[in-house]
């Protein structure tokens, strides 16, 4: 994708653009639903979707900024935003930068002229893409029946970037509360789409420290994603789910445990980056793993006792993990832990 993207860029999603994530298909079959898709535009777009989703970033980046630049102009949104998100994940870090910045100017000018119906499609790659980051300071448009204008295929992703938005702004249960009904009542199987609402239920009841619901979200999003290998929205939510993905695959699912810590190290790393470059906040890549884990949970309110049970480790590994915590992040106490984690 080459220079910032224009308003052309983000018209209208007047079909349905995200032919994968949108996608009705048992798990399992996601190569095959790619494979009939008859558009071949439609078609390449999808196997970018399924390359990104299962963690194969470079690949994925490539694919979609070739494809920005030759698909029709309906099809432009998905070949952004998939640049976009597998830029963060492996490809090149402009496509987000520019992106970010660009939907900070559309704040300003909010594209004057332009339908509203217009300004929702844009609307939505752009929080898609930043609301998934916690980049801050891009005020959400209005989120009521207007949204129910976007293709129907689209809107259980849109109440996953709004219920995103209300986590982040600390409404936490009118978030799961939404979430829970957009999965209910959505058409399913559609196993991307119920992937992310599922992994966002399960963040709020985290936060509301409602464990045994979080476990159950987690695992049904698992379930729909392991037949596929969709390994990279776990790799995407890990630090945001602290601890979740320790409990539920390290032992029972070691292969796919691996994998994707390996997914998230890399997209951290980038994401850390990107997130200080852009906020002149101090995010920490200096952590391992657990170490993360032990702090983001710390951060949250949790006693020792509690992130033990939860991480399924002794009391005095969590005490030893939170000295190593605090030497390499120079810092006294488990209130500063905030600076540093999300």
């Amino acid at each position: 994708m080459n220079g910032k993207p224009d308003k052309k860029r983000i018209m209208l999603f007047s079909s349905d653009p995200l032919t994968l994530a949108t996608g009705h298909f048992e798990p399992g079959n996601a190569e095959a639903f790619c494979r009939a898709v008859e558009n071949e535009d439609r078609r390449r777009l999808a196997e970018a979707e399924l390359a990104y989703i299962r963690g194969e970033s470079a690949q994925a980046n490539e694919a979609f900024r070739a494809l920005a630049e030759t698909v029709s102009e309906d099809l432009m949104p998905t070949a952004i935003l998939g640049s976009v998100l597998s830029s963060l994940a492996g490809g090149d870090l402009r496509d987000l930068i520019q992106t970010y910045e660009f939907a900070r100017s559309i704040q300003v000018s909010s594209l004057d002229g332009e339908s509203e119906l217009t300004r929702l499609g844009g609307a939505f790659m752009l929080y898609f893409n930043i609301l998934i980051r916690n980049l801050p300071a891009i005020t959400f448009p209005p989120f009521g029946p207007d949204a129910f204008s976007m293709p129907p295929s689209l809107v259980p992703l849109a109440f996953y970037i709004y219920t995103s938005f209300l986590i982040e702004t600390g409404d936490v249960g009118r978030a799961i509360g939404m979430a829970e009904g957009a999965l209910v009542f959505m058409d399913r199987p559609c196993p991307v789409s119920e992937i992310y609402l599922s992994l966002i239920i399960a963040r709020g009841y985290m936060l509301q420290k409602v464990w045994d619901k979080a476990e159950f979200y987690f695992k049904y999003a698992w379930n729909l994603a392991k037949p596929d290998r969709l390994y990279m929205p776990f790799a995407e939510h890990r630090g945001m789910l602290s601890g979740m993905l320790e409990k539920c695959l390290r032992y029972d699912e070691p292969q796919a445990y691996k994998k994707i810590l390996e997914l998230s190290n890399a997209y951290h790393k980038r994401w850390v980056f990107v997130h200080n470059e852009l906020t002149g906040e101090r995010i920490s890549d200096a952590l391992t793993a657990i170490e993360y884990n032990v702090a983001s949970l710390a951060a949250k309110g949790l006693s020792n006792g509690e992130i033990a049970d939860f991480l399924g480790i002794t009391v005095n590994s969590v005490r030893a993990h939170l000295r190593n915590i605090f030497n390499k992040l120079g810092i006294g106490n488990r209130r500063a832990l905030g600076d540093y984690v999300i």
